[in-house]
């Protein structure tokens, strides 16, 4: 029999492995673009958020700053069985807009190299990067009853905080965010967790989880968010069916 020489198959079809060649290598690279991280609260009262940002489906932004040893957490603050407590004004809150359905990864880490006025840098021997992000942002005040619950005199409200926080659920007096999720961390220099997050706000707070018997200084660290998209159902489809072929094509 004779055999026929092999075809190159038809543009159409060529163009189709194409596609599905640069669809699957677009799941496999990294950031694409940086985003700021901005110091300050865009939308005061509420939360007092130290940073803010906007973040696009394929983005990464750092910043670096310093937070209290035992800011994330104080164990003088609860019993066993009781909410753990972090300090709202030594930790560090963060304001972040996701614009498209994303992957947010982040990563906090010890950094020496963060300043202290007068020259010097900030210790990291008690800096255990622990962190905490809910969905939606803070900004009105404390509801009064709330407060009044709290322990504030009804001459001083209204309030826009409280000095205390629960770091791994609803926080009493921010009734506008919802809790997704913690990691507490006791021993590691560095902590990285990655959530798979629909469009919009979400507020997270950075701090360490240091024993709180000792009073050590502030501490340094450096905080990385890292978005990657969220493929639609059809493209993540094409995406698989691209990495099958391109397996496919190597072990030829």
């Amino acid at each position: 029999m004779k055999h026929l020489p092999l075809q190159r198959p038809p543009h159409s079809i060529s163009s189709g492995l194409t596609l599905l060649r640069a669809a699957s290598l677009a799941l496999l690279l990294g950031p694409s673009a940086f985003a700021a991280i901005t110091a300050g609260d865009a939308n005061p009262g509420g939360i007092g958020y130290a940073f803010h940002a906007t973040l696009g489906p394929d983005e990464t932004a750092s910043v670096s700053s310093h937070v209290g040893a035992w800011s994330w957490e104080d164990q003088g603050l609860f019993a066993a069985g009781e909410d753990p407590v972090g300090w709202t004004h030594t930790s560090n809150w963060f304001a972040i807009t996701l614009e498209a359905a994303s992957r947010l990864t982040l990563t906090v880490a010890r950094d020496a190299t963060v300043p202290v006025a007068g020259g010097g840098f900030r210790p990291v021997d008690h800096m255990y990067p622990s962190f905490t992000v809910w969905s939606g942002w803070d900004n009105d005040a404390v509801p009064d009853a709330v407060a009044l619950s709290l322990g504030y005199a009804a001459v001083d409200l209204p309030i826009q905080d409280h000095h205390t926080y629960n770091n791994d659920g609803a926080v009493v007096w921010a009734e506008d965010i919802a809790y997704l999720d913690s990691l507490a961390n006791t021993t590691l220099e560095s902590a990285t967790r990655t959530w798979s997050l629909p469009a919009g706000r979400y507020s997270l707070v950075i701090g360490s989880n240091a024993p709180s018997e000792t009073s050590p200084p502030r501490q340094g660290y450096r905080a990385t968010f890292t978005t990657t998209p969220v493929p639609e159902p059809a493209t993540a489809l094409l995406s698989l069916a691209g990495l099958a072929l391109l397996g496919h094509r190597r072990r030829r």
